[in-house]
């Protein structure tokens, strides 16, 4: 979680810090939107913050987060989000260039949206014996499909 509050300016991330009363193991996004109030969503809530974000610090954070070199991320950028230290994923909202039908680029980024991964210990434990062919030592064909949150 730490990895993900370095990537903002020390006022955001101090801002985040004191919002989430320290909890910030029940902290599953952050939402950052140009003109808008930084958005905390816990399990069993959101927090907004007072705290409104300009269209120059979404660029800055986007530009820390791609080392300063957004062009390498492009890739990525287009498939309408990043994938950063500790898996993850940070959402890209913003203008879309297309170039034969399929996004070229994204321009004019106004919201970042941060999803944060976490291990959920157990989760596989009522599943796992349609995963895994014990018999033959393999695992089985699967596509596990669940909304965020599926236990």
């Amino acid at each position: 979680m730490l990895e993900i509050l370095d990537l903002f300016p020390k006022n955001i991330s101090n801002q985040i810090f004191q919002s989430s009363n320290m909890n910030l193991k029940n902290l599953e996004e952050i939402r950052l939107r140009v003109q808008k109030p930084i958005i905390l969503k816990f399990l069993d809530k959101e927090v907004v913050l007072d705290y409104i974000i300009s269209q120059n610090e979404i660029l800055n954070i986007l530009q820390f987060m791609c080392d300063n070199s957004i062009y390498s991320y492009q890739n990525q950028i287009c498939n309408g989000y990043i994938t950063i230290r500790g898996g993850h994923r940070v959402g890209i909202s913003g203008d879309v260039i297309l170039e034969g039908g399929k996004v070229k680029n994204i321009s004019y980024v106004y919201s970042l949206n941060f999803r944060i991964a976490k291990e959920i210990n157990g989760a596989s434990d009522n599943v796992i014996k349609y995963i895994l062919d014990t018999d033959n030592n393999s695992v089985y064909n699967s596509l596990i499909v669940g909304p965020p949150n599926t236990r």
